[in-house]
């Protein structure tokens, strides 16, 4: 048996192993404890530092005062020349729709507008009104349409469709063309005119522009676009096809002038020989693409067409640089000089052998005098 004295030892020696074992460990848990002590106080002064340097930026109050005293002053100025800037425009819209007075009283104009504005109101009434950004109407006849659901295509002005309408009558002209149809807005016009001189109207388009809700396309998805429509027509799927064919139809059957205008589905130019067949024209309205050379191909593919000694070529937004391409290479090829009507949308007449007075009288009946 172990003697007292050895037990104590042993006791003696294991308390001495705890001890310097606890003591170990408060060192290491000290240590931990003032190295997070050290990182803690290096985060808060570097915070510190932060504030004071943010702090040093800021101006004293006293020092804010005149800034915000001038930006206010400032700002007062501004708002008195953008208030100065108003009224100079209302005064120079004022200037041009003074303008306007004169030709909106034109005896012609004021003829045409008593006749064709009654007999299109079932037209007019379902469709919208249309301008593109930052423009005005110079009164109600110079305004745009669309069909309300959808957003494009536009059409020409009310006022663009009366010239029109006076210019295959009053020449007696017979024989017309049109690219393209959109919902059938210029072709009522036509129609109506060709209506009074026995004519006929071929109206075409590949809707693809309602299709795309866009005025730029590509010619290979026109092209797919007609086959699909034609595929439609032949299986008589006829409340498939586009919404613009439709309202077409749907307005030449209450006007009565379904006779006077045939509405075909095809791609210009490859389409227009199939078109055309073997008829003369005496009318050809270019409003087709206006982008790329497609208004110089839609010109191409009528020129043959067109009668030697007697017709009349008309271009619609001319003030786009396609188009206005496409004019001049018709005076070109033609050996014409266009004859520019100052309308919202630049109507321009090629015309060989048309009364030059009727073009004259459409120039002064046009609201939007030298504007």
């Amino acid at each position: 048996m172990l003697s007292t004295l050895t037990i104590a030892t042993v006791v003696a020696f294991l308390a001495l192993g705890l001890a310097i074992g606890n003591l170990r460990r408060s060192r290491r848990l000290k240590t931990r404890m003032t190295q997070h002590q050290e990182s803690t106080e290096q985060q808060l002064q570097q915070l510190r530092s932060e504030l004071e340097r943010d702090a040093a930026a800021l101006p004293e109050r006293s020092e804010t005062a005149p800034i915000s005293e001038r930006l206010q002053q400032e700002l007062g100025a501004f708002q008195e020349r953008l208030a100065q800037c108003q009224k100079e425009v209302a005064d120079l819209r004022g200037e041009a729709q003074n303008l306007a007075v004169l030709p909106t009283w034109h005896p012609i104009r004021v003829k045409l507008a008593e006749e064709l504005r009654p007999r299109l109101v079932p037209i007019t009434d379902k469709l919208g009104p249309v301008l593109f950004p930052h423009q005005i109407a110079f009164d109600e006849l110079d305004w745009m349409y669309k069909l309300p659901d959808r957003k494009f295509p536009y059409s020409l002005t009310f006022e663009e469709g009366m010239m029109m309408h006076y210019l295959v009558a009053a020449n007696e002209l017979k024989s017309g063309y049109e690219i393209a149809t959109a919902f059938g807005f210029s072709s009522f016009f036509l129609a109506t005119a060709f209506e009074k001189t026995g004519g006929h109207l071929i109206s075409a388009d590949a809707y693809i522009e309602e299709e795309m809700e866009h005025y730029i396309y590509d010619h290979a998805t026109a092209q797919e676009h007609v086959e699909k429509l034609r595929q439609l027509h032949r299986d008589k799927q006829y409340d498939q096809l586009p919404r613009g064919l439709q309202f077409a139809l749907e307005g030449a059957a209450t006007l009565n002038i379904e006779s006077v205008v045939d509405y075909e589905i095809a791609c210009s130019p490859e389409g227009v020989p199939e078109l055309l067949g073997d008829r003369t024209l005496d009318f050809a309205f270019i409003d087709g693409g206006h982008f790329g050379e497609q208004p110089v191909l839609d010109v191409k593919s009528v020129l043959p067409y067109l009668h030697p000694e007697r017709f009349l070529m008309m271009f619609h937004d001319t003030q786009g640089e396609a188009v206005a391409k496409a004019v001049h290479f018709a005076a070109q090829a033609t050996g014409i000089k266009p004859f520019s009507i100052h309308t919202r949308n630049r109507i321009v007449a090629v015309a060989k052998g048309i009364d030059p007075a009727t073009l004259q009288t459409c120039r002064e009946m046009t609201v939007r005098q030298a504007v």
